[in-house]
């Protein structure tokens, strides 16, 4: 036999056994997929371990893209939250790197009013679990996770957009995501069903929502809750707003409008009545300091009409406009119910509360026949109950430093700083609108994860604002 035939031998022999493993892998996937209904949410978990250890400014975007997510494994694990793992594991890529960078602690986790705000909230909500009587309920200590989950996002968030560049592709990809959230929701009223979909993501919802009725006409798209959702809209709608506005660029001008418009129409199919009334907030907000007004006022205005021209398409009234137009008497009850039983809570335990994540436990000893795990429906009475005045003197705390911080940013003359402040401002004023009528702001974590994003950016911005750059930026590298 020739060189040239033994040499061709071997390459047939290398690309048979090439089409060999591919076909076996294909085969094994398959069988994968169809027999473990996990498989891909495995796949994802999979996916974003690879990828960050080989590019983590990927693994980053990816984790941001991905904030509307929040899938379970539906197997009996200590930890099912696939997206709270990533998100630890996002606060310890960034350790890596800052170490490797040499920068001391103390400067990205430490420095500033801003940071020792977020520090001392979580320590506190940590403190009063610790001391709680219900600690030892699960659903207290996951509460307590997914708080901690945010303020890892936080940090790692504030430590690595340290560039205008950063940041401007995280907030590209919040419009994207939120889009796909939209368009996902709009789709809901469209079919009047939560969808297959919906409830392959999260199963555990689907013997939830049967109890309450099945479907009310009131979209949840990708998150738990249709209040969840408009939380999540809401904190987007003021970043999407400002950028429309100040944006010289027509390609992210044009996106951000994309994105406003969805997100009024999607927040209509919520039903959510505090969540309107907190978008009032943000357009009264955005009359008074979002300059040039008219033009303010314009974009607004055209978002409302296409997302009512919208709407009307969808759905001619329905369920969502018969709630929003009144108060039935069983929801009035219910919250009265809920604010009593947290008032009572909080008057047994004014100083540190009764333990962070403990009220939905707590609940039924001052409403014997519910029997249902509820949040109280106000912010403000569930942290008191929770943390007592110390906890929510150090959250009033908190938000006023970033209220703060941002306003300033509003009257900046860099159109840059004005839209990041502006999308914290907005954020923050919607969420303690919001939260007079609702609790979604520990207990939705796709909500928690976007508000301490939002936050995260207001912090880098109040920092390039200043002229200094408190945390070196981390270079693009692997784990």
């Amino acid at each position: 036999m020739s060189a040239g035939s033994s040499a061709l031998g071997v390459e047939i022999s290398n690309r048979w056994l090439w089409e060999c493993a591919i076909g076996i892998t294909a085969v094994l996937i398959i069988a994968l997929a169809v027999s473990i209904q996990a498989f891909p949410l495995i796949a994802l978990g999979i996916g974003l371990a690879i990828t960050a250890f080989a590019k983590f400014d990927a693994y980053l975007y990816a984790n941001v893209f991905l904030l509307p997510l929040y899938p379970f494994i539906d197997w009996n694990l200590p930890v099912r939250d696939i997206f709270l793992i990533c998100h630890f594991a996002l606060f310890a890529g960034v350790c890596v790197l800052q170490q490797r960078r040499g920068v001391p602690w103390k400067d990205w986790l430490w420095l500033g009013r801003m940071r020792k705000g977020i520090l001392a909230f979580a320590t506190v909500a940590m403190l009063s679990w610790l001391l709680s009587e219900s600690r030892d309920a699960e659903g207290a200590a996951k509460a307590l996770g997914k708080l901690l989950s945010y303020t890892a996002v936080f940090f790692s968030i504030s430590a690595w957009a340290g560039t205008r560049d950063r940041v401007n592709r995280i907030t590209q990809l919040l419009l994207w995501s939120t889009i796909l959230v939209c368009l996902f929701g709009l789709y809901q009223a469209f079919i009047q069903d939560f969808t297959a979909f919906y409830f392959r993501l999260y199963p555990d919802m689907e013997p939830v929502f049967d109890a309450g009725g099945g479907w009310l006409g009131r979209i949840t798209s990708l998150l738990f809750h249709y209040n969840s959702l408009a939380g999540y809209l809401n904190a987007i709608i003021p970043l999407a707003l400002a950028i429309t506005v100040l944006r010289k660029e027509s390609g992210i001008r044009r996106l951000a409008f994309v994105c406003l418009m969805l997100s009024c129409a999607a927040l209509y199919f919520t039903g959510s009545r505090g969540g309107m009334v907190a978008l009032g907030t943000v357009l009264v907000f955005a009359a008074i300091y979002l300059v040039p007004r008219k033009k303010t006022l314009a974009t607004f205005l055209t978002a409302s009409l296409v997302a009512t021209s919208l709407i009307l398409a969808i759905s001619a009234g329905g369920s969502a406009q018969a709630r929003l137009q009144r108060m039935d008497d069983f929801t009035l009850e219910t919250r009265l119910a809920l604010w009593g039983a947290a008032s009572a809570l909080f008057l047994e335990h004014p100083v540190a509360g009764a333990g962070f994540g403990t009220y939905r436990f707590a609940l039924q000893q001052y409403l014997p026949g519910v029997r249902d795990q509820l949040d109280a429906h106000n912010l403000y009475l569930q942290t008191l109950a929770e943390m007592g005045v110390i906890g929510l003197a150090v959250f009033v705390t908190m938000l006023w430093l970033f209220f703060y911080s941002a306003f300033k940013l509003i009257r900046s003359p860099d159109p840059y700083f004005r839209i990041l402040g502006f999308a914290v401002c907005g954020a923050v004023g919607a969420t303690l609108v919001h939260g007079l009528v609702d609790y979604i702001f520990i207990a939705s974590p796709q909500f928690g994860n976007l508000f301490w994003l939002i936050l995260a950016l207001g912090l880098v911005a109040h920092e390039q604002e200043s002229g200094r750059v408190a945390v070196p930026t981390l270079a693009t590298e692997a784990v």
